[in-house]
C-alpha cells in the first residue's frame, strides 16, 4: 500500500517539476541575470542562450508587458520589472542612478538636448520622470543647468 502511495505522489508531482521551468521563466531569469535590461548591446547574447525563436521571444515579451512586468521604450530597450528587478522608488537607488546619469551625460559631451536625450535615457533605462528627479537634484546641487533653449548642461569637473 505504501509503495502505491509513493508512486501516486511521484506521478502527481512529476508533471509539475517538468513544467516548472517554462520558456517564460527561463526568459525572465536570463533577463534578470543580464541586469534586467535588454538593449542592442546584450540582446543577442541573452537570446542565444534561451534557444527561442524571435517569434517565441516576442510573444513572451508581449506577455510580460501585458502583465505589467516589463516595458519597452521608444528606442526598443526592454526593461524587466519582476520581483528581482523591482521598479523601486527612485530614492532607494538614486545615488547609483545619479552617478550613472552623470557619467552617461559626460560621455556625450556634457550636454543633453533633443538630439540625444532618448538615447541616453534608454541606455540608462530611465523613464522621463526618473530623469526629471535626477536632473532637478543635479540642478539643486549646482552640477547642471537648463538653458532657455531647453538644453541640459552639466557643470561637473569633467564638463568645465
Amino acid at each position: 500500500m505504501k509503495l502505491s502511495r509513493i508512486l501516486l505522489a511521484a506521478c502527481m508531482f512529476a508533471p509539475l517539476a517538468a513544467h516548472a521551468e517554462t520558456p517564460k521563466h527561463r526568459t525572465v531569469a536570463a533577463i534578470e541575470e543580464a541586469g534586467c535590461v535588454l538593449d542592442a548591446s546584450n540582446m543577442n547574447k541573452v537570446l542565444d542562450g534561451l534557444g527561442l525563436s524571435d517569434e517565441e521571444f516576442r510573444g513572451i515579451g508581449e506577455e510580460l508587458v501585458a502583465e505589467g512586468l516589463a516595458d519597452v521604450s521608444e528606442m526598443g530597450v526592454f526593461r524587466l520589472t519582476s520581483a528581482n528587478c523591482p521598479s523601486a522608488p527612485l530614492n532607494a537607488h538614486a545615488e547609483t542612478l545619479k552617478d550613472r546619469t552623470i557619467a552617461a551625460i559626460e560621455g556625450v559631451g556634457c550636454v543633453l538636448d533633443r538630439s540625444n536625450i532618448n538615447d541616453i535615457l534608454d541606455s540608462l533605462a530611465l523613464s522621463d520622470d526618473e530623469f526629471r528627479v535626477i536632473g532637478e537634484e543635479l540642478i539643486a546641487d549646482g552640477l547642471a543647468e537648463v538653458s532657455e533653449m531647453g538644453v541640459f548642461q552639466l557643470s561637473t569637473p569633467i564638463c568645465i
